[in-house]
């Protein structure tokens, strides 16, 4: 067999998309089978890794061992596809190169692929290949601590008899580790969040969820769900602040419009999953890691729902005030703090609840003095770019680390003061601020997508007002099993009832000769990067269908021509102005979106419009 080398920078090639006329020559570890007979395993050129998938033609070379841990293959043809943020090689042609020696070879591929091994491999390759790295991040487990396993009888509370982890780990496997192709995963982490138990119709049935934040002793934090049973159980039994060790679970990738953490992945929990309190309640170096997004990029993070972390040198205190809930008519406590860092631009940041209160003296003359870090935080487009804080902001004044202290430093030395700051917000197109109001209808001078639509989330809907943003899309799908109109007075739209004999009624008694229908129609819009369900009243989706909803009521009667109208409702570009708003539903508070203004595109129109928008921008 002739011999052959790895070439160092094949891997970045490879996710770059060159070609390789005479095949790439990589390293195989972390060798294992997966869905019959394909396997997975990582490839190496020395220098850096990519996941593999080997096709189901390979088995037999794995069975007999010559494709082993450790050995050479000359990939000829393959596929890189993108899982997340992760790029995975479909290898579908290959020969063995040089022969292997089973165990885990390189130390560059030991930090991805320590969790793959066995307890058996890892007794024979780790001691010898892991090294500084076995040391630094393997936490023995003791004992067997105390285990509440998700699969317990309906009825039983409390924590059941002492059950070792399955697979004898030994190694906890590190939140930055995990990726979607193993279940068999083991993370010692400590409960930062526990959100509370909530409810989902799916399929008809109410299912209960729970979602729990976790982050481990590097700081990384992810996002996990319960279902069902086990939400309700774990809602009473799993406690803030505490460490638990979760063993088998599935990891896919993060759904970013929901998430609310700074995470590729999430975590879905299983019937199987076992969670159990550590022996080693030790939490000090489990904390969130803080990821400073500088204050002149915060308006790139407008809309999105992961939340960020900012620091500044506070330039300016608003007066404590309060809010009246709409909800509940309680009093919120709020203020707004001005900050300020190196890139000269300043933000509002509105501190809410206990964090107005908490700091409301130590702040007081501390203009130009002190800096205040708040991690967490929503980003809003009010004022143009301002920052809100959450329920799970943390505040702190004068945090200790380089970044504290070099801005203070710099601020003094450089004589600054506040009026030298720009506010980020005040040269962006189409504020939203106090002098048009959060409920006024935007002049299309800002660029909005779906993708802002559903960014939309209660926390961002300031004192309840509705918030307008307008899109060009098409309409994607109708539900043609939905309640699409009712039966109304013409005169003002309200809902009748037929009492019989010919007559109908408004609620109040009024009667009404001849009622017609109006539209009340839900829609799923889409543009280039994603959808939104979006209701559609009279006017509005008049506009959309082409027709009265007289004329669609008739289709439906007669039997024939229903369908083909929706469908000829699909697919033609609109110019929508979406309403919004939240709402309180089941003590939930959710965001509604409602068509306030629906328009036929203007293609020259809108073409001018971009260019001018793209100059602003500039």
């Amino acid at each position: 067999m002739a011999t052959t080398t790895l070439t160092p920078g094949d891997v970045l090639r490879i996710k770059e998309k060159h070609e390789f006329a005479n095949g790439v020559v990589l390293r195989v570890s972390g060798l294992q089978e997966v869905n019959g007979r394909k396997h997975r395993c990582i490839l190496s050129d020395g220098s850096a890794n990519i996941r593999g998938i080997l096709a189901s033609q390979f088995a037999d070379l794995v069975a007999s061992g010559e494709l082993s841990n450790g050995c050479l293959v000359k990939i000829k043809t393959f596929v890189t596809n993108s899982v997340g943020n992760e790029d995975v090689l479909l290898v579908t042609d290959l020969t063995v190169a040089a022969p292997g020696n089973g165990c885990q070879p390189m130390e560059a591929d030991i930090a991805l692929t320590c969790h793959n091994a066995t307890p058996e491999a890892s007794s024979k390759g780790r001691t010898a290949g892991l090294g500084h790295w076995a040391k630094e991040n393997s936490t023995p487990m003791l004992s067997p601590p105390t285990d509440f396993k998700a699969n317990k009888t309906p009825g039983q509370s409390g924590p059941t008899g002492r059950t070792p982890m399955s697979g004898g780990y030994r190694n906890y496997h590190k939140i930055a580790q995990l990726h979607p192709y193993d279940s068999n995963w083991c993370i010692k982490a400590k409960l930062e969040r526990k959100a509370p138990l909530r409810s989902m119709n799916i399929r008809g049935s109410d299912v209960k969820i729970l979602t729990v934040d976790l982050v481990d002793d590097t700081g990384q934090v992810i996002q996990g769900t319960f279902w069902r049973g086990a939400a309700e159980r774990f809602a009473e039994q799993m406690v803030e602040g505490k460490v638990y060790v979760i063993h088998k679970f599935k990891v896919k990738p993060a759904d970013k419009k929901y998430s609310s953490v700074k995470a590729d992945y999430q975590i879905d929990f299983m019937d199987s999953t076992d969670v159990s309190e550590a022996a080693d309640q030790d939490t000090s170096a489990m904390n969130a890691a803080v990821e400073i997004t500088p204050i002149d990029l915060l308006p790139r993070r407008v809309g999105a729902r992961a939340p960020v972390d900012v620091i500044g040198v506070v330039l300016a205190l608003g007066s404590l005030g309060t809010v009246k809930r709409k909800a509940d008519s309680s009093e919120l406590p709020r203020r707004d703090v001005t900050l300020g860092d190196m890139s000269c631009k300043s933000v509002v940041v509105t501190l809410w609840g206990d964090n107005a209160h908490a700091f409301a003296g130590q702040l007081e003359g501390q203009e130009g003095k002190a800096v205040l870090q708040v991690t967490h935080v929503r980003v809003t487009d009010f004022n143009g770019c301002s920052v809100s804080s959450l329920t799970k902001s943390v505040v702190t004044l004068n945090p200790e680390g380089h970044a504290a202290t070099q801005l203070l430093t710099w601020y003094s030395t450089a004589d600054m003061s506040p009026d030298r700051f720009t506010p980020v917000g005040q040269d962006l197109p189409g504020t939203r601020g106090v002098s048009n109001g959060s409920g006024a209808v935007p002049s299309r001078e800002r660029f909005f997508t779906l993708k802002d639509v559903a960014g939309v989330t209660p926390e961002s809907l300031l004192d309840d007002k509705a918030n307008f943003q307008a899109v060009t899309a098409c309409v994607a799908m109708i539900n043609s099993e939905q309640q699409m109109y009712y039966l109304a007075n013409p005169e003002n739209g309200r809902k009748v009832v037929d009492q019989g004999g010919g007559q109908y009624a408004e609620a109040d008694g009024r009667m009404v000769e001849r009622p017609e229908h109006r539209y009340v129609l839900s829609v799923k819009l889409a543009d280039h990067t994603g959808e939104a369900v979006v209701q559609l009243f009279n006017k509005e989706a008049e506009a959309v269908m082409g027709m009265k909803a007289d004329e669609l009521a008739a289709l439906k009667d007669a039997g024939s021509g229903f369908a083909a109208a929706l469908r000829s409702a699909q697919w033609r570009p609109w110019s929508v102005v979406v309403m919004s708003k939240a709402r309180e539903y089941n003590g939930e508070r959710r965001v509604r979106h409602t068509a306030h203004k629906v328009d036929t595109l203007d293609w020259v129109t809108e073409g001018q419009r971009l260019v001018t928008l793209i100059g602003k921008y500039h």
